[in-house]
């Protein structure tokens, strides 16, 4: 029985590969919206994913393994060791608010807070992973413990990603 997945790509690959499934014949769901971007010369209405590198496909689940080979793709989404079916109805609510081309904008509500277990994906110390010790706006504190030594570094929000949720 054929299910929706969510398909992780690399960044700005989204299109590619959504042509790349639909030439192997699977069925594929790519959200766009429209957007106005600037350049020095002109200014142009384009196509943007809505989720950035993601791409989703209704496939059988043993296709997984022939897709992620594909170029341009990273991984699917899983839980518990397992593919991560997304309910039709997901699907098909996200391609109604996009038939009726109203202003969608993508949030994360899930901020780090104090105490929070983070991991740092990206700059100079991408792997480390730490605490959250202050955050004000976009710019947080982080305490590595590292080699017996408690670094205090800021970074910013875009720099980290949450591996814990620590409820208070």
């Amino acid at each position: 029985m054929k299910k929706w997945f969510a398909l992780y790509v690399q960044p700005r690959k989204e299109k590619v590969v959504e042509k790349e499934l639909l030439r192997s014949n699977y069925e594929v769901y790519l959200p766009l919206k429209k957007c106005f971007r600037q350049w020095k010369d002109r200014k142009k209405m384009v196509e943007i994913p809505l989720i950035p590198s993601y791409v989703f496909t209704r496939i059988k689940e043993c296709d997984i393994w022939n897709i992620v080979k594909m170029n341009g793709c990273v991984k699917f989404v899983w839980f518990n060791g397992k593919p991560c079916p997304i309910p039709d109805n997901q699907i098909d609510s996200m391609k109604l608010l996009l038939e009726k081309d109203v202003e969608i904008e993508l949030e994360n509500n899930i901020r780090p807070s104090k105490g929070d277990k983070v991991k740092i994906i990206e700059g100079p110390f991408a792997g480390l992973v730490g605490i959250i010790k202050t955050g004000n706006k976009n710019k947080f504190a982080v305490r590595v413990d590292s080699l017996g030594v408690d670094l205090s570094i800021v970074i910013e929000e875009s720099h980290i990603k949450l591996t814990e949720k620590i409820e208070e």
